[in-house]
């Protein structure tokens, strides 16, 4: 996709949590995992990134986790990366400049 010489490139990522037993914060960890080129375990070491630093993760399932019946949408910034959360998928985009 040409976006032009202005715009910048946008890697967006999505995961669903709650299925297979992935929590929204491990959910989060694998989309910037995917969109760094790395495994989830190797997030902090191979890329900088550690969620607890941005967030409580405890706290982020706590208030996203099993809430199908709600609407729930948290939005934050981890280490470069723009993230949404709802019920039952986070969405991870980085743009490059």
């Amino acid at each position: 996709m040409d976006l032009g010489d202005n715009e910048p490139a946008v890697e967006t990522v999505r995961v669903e949590h709650g299925g297979d037993d992935r929590s929204p914060s491990l959910a989060v960890v694998k989309a910037i995992a995917d969109l760094a080129g790395v495994e989830p375990a190797d997030l902090a070491t191979e890329a900088n990134v550690v969620l607890y630093d941005h967030v409580d993760p405890d706290a982020l399932d706590a208030l996203v986790a099993g809430r199908s019946d709600a609407t729930v949408d948290v939005s934050l910034t981890v280490a470069g990366y723009h993230v949404d959360i709802d019920a039952t998928d986070v969405v991870v985009r980085r743009i490059e400049e």
